[in-house]
């Protein structure tokens, strides 16, 4: 096999795939490395139908902060190129698609060797290089932006009470003076699943 070319055929089938499911369990798949990338509490991956984005702190911190994105809102399309009478030609990305709760979109490029590092890492896989910076470039930009859609909701994990998971809300209060706002911070139990 070709380096980082143990998903390729996976990845070249992707446009010939009619089946709704498996293209979902794909997408899901891609979904997983994506939260792997970041390193987050095991109680954030427990929880069904969502995809844990950690949002990286200002300042260091032993508390994780993350958003959950739902799973439902990302679908994969094969990026074709166009068509040329008599030639057929192999596409070279797939997009990953993630729709907002307005309709909009955001769309991120995947090639055949952040496909396949993705897919590694949904399977445990650890990064053993720092040359993959250009690789993950684009992929930085496509989470910070999911994660700035989800300004009034958080989850987070302190490992002082590692067994414990909370929601951080953003809360208007009217008052005389106007409108304050205030955190709310609500115990989750690590069962608990959205």
């Amino acid at each position: 096999d070709l380096a980082r070319g143990n998903h390729i055929r996976e990845f070249r089938c992707v446009p010939l795939i009619r089946d709704g499911d498996q293209l979902a369990e794909i997408t899901h798949r891609l979904c997983a490395g994506i939260s792997r990338l970041e390193n987050l509490p095991p109680q954030a991956f427990e929880r069904g139908g969502v995809v844990p984005l950690r949002i990286t702190p200002r300042t260091p911190t032993e508390t994780a902060f993350w958003v959950e994105k739902p799973l439902e809102n990302f679908r994969l399309t094969p990026v074709l190129p166009s068509e040329t009478e008599g030639i057929e030609r192999l596409h070279r990305q797939v997009a990953l698609i993630y729709q907002y709760r307005d309709g909009n979109e955001e769309r991120l490029l995947l090639g055949a060797e952040l496909f396949h590092l993705l897919l590694e890492l949904a399977e445990g896989y650890q990064l053993g290089d720092v040359s993959t910076d250009d690789t993950f470039a684009h992929l930085s930009i496509f989470v910070q932006r999911l994660v700035r859609e989800d300004e009034r909701e958080l989850l987070a994990w302190n490992p002082m009470q590692d067994e414990q998971l909370y929601r951080v809300t953003a809360v208007l209060d009217d008052t005389r003076d106007g409108v304050k706002r205030k955190l709310k911070i609500h115990k989750l139990s690590s069962e608990v699943k959205p």
